[in-house]
C-alpha cells in the first residue's frame, strides 16, 4: 500500500506544527501573568507575537486545504515574522537574564520576586532553538528565490 503525501500539505502542516508551538508558549506566558510583570513594550511584543503566530496558522490552512504552492507565499513571509520576533523576544529574555542588562525587561516592582535562578541549559536551548528558526527561514528564503529565478529563464 502506498502512501502519496503532497508536498505543499507537508509543508503547511510544518508550518501550522511551528506555529501552534510558538502560540503554545505565548498563551503560556500570557496565562501566568507576563503582562503584569514585563514592561509595556515586551507585553506589546507578546501580543504581537500571538497575533502574528495566529495568522500564521490561519494562512497555513488556508495552504493546507488549496494544496496549491502559489498560496504559500503570505504564510512563509508571516512565518518567518513569527520566527523572527520570537527570536527577538528570546534575546530579550536572554539579556534580561545576564550581564548588566538583569531584569530590564521586568517592571521594577516585580524584580524582587523574578530574580530567581534561572535554568542555563533551557536559556541555551530557547536561544539555539531561535536561531535555528531563523536560519531555517533565511535558508527557505533563499532555495524559494533560486526556484523563482530558474522558472523565469
Amino acid at each position: 500500500m502506498s502512501f502519496n503525501v503532497s508536498k505543499q500539505r507537508l509543508y503547511a502542516s510544518l508550518l501550522i506544527l511551528g506555529a501552534c508551538i510558538l502560540l503554545f508558549r505565548t498563551i503560556t506566558m500570557l496565562s501566568q501573568g507576563a503582562l503584569d510583570v514585563l514592561v509595556l513594550w515586551v507585553s506589546v511584543l507578546l501580543i504581537v507575537e500571538l497575533l502574528i503566530d495566529t495568522g500564521c496558522i490561519l494562512s497555513s490552512v488556508r495552504w493546507w486545504i488549496t494544496n496549491d504552492e502559489s498560496k504559500a507565499r503570505i504564510p512563509l513571509r508571516i512565518g518567518a515574522a513569527a520566527a523572527i520576533l520570537h527570536s527577538a523576544r528570546v534575546l530579550i529574555f536572554v539579556l534580561g537574564r545576564v550581564g548588566p542588562w538583569i531584569d530590564f525587561d521586568v517592571r521594577p516592582e516585580h524584580r524582587a520576586l523574578h530574580s530567581t535562578p534561572w535554568s542555563w541549559g533551557w536559556l541555551y536551548f530557547a536561544a539555539i532553538m531561535s536561531v535555528l528558526g531563523v536560519i531555517g527561514a533565511f535558508i527557505i528564503w533563499i532555495l524559494r528565490r533560486r526556484a523563482k529565478k530558474k522558472i523565469d529563464n
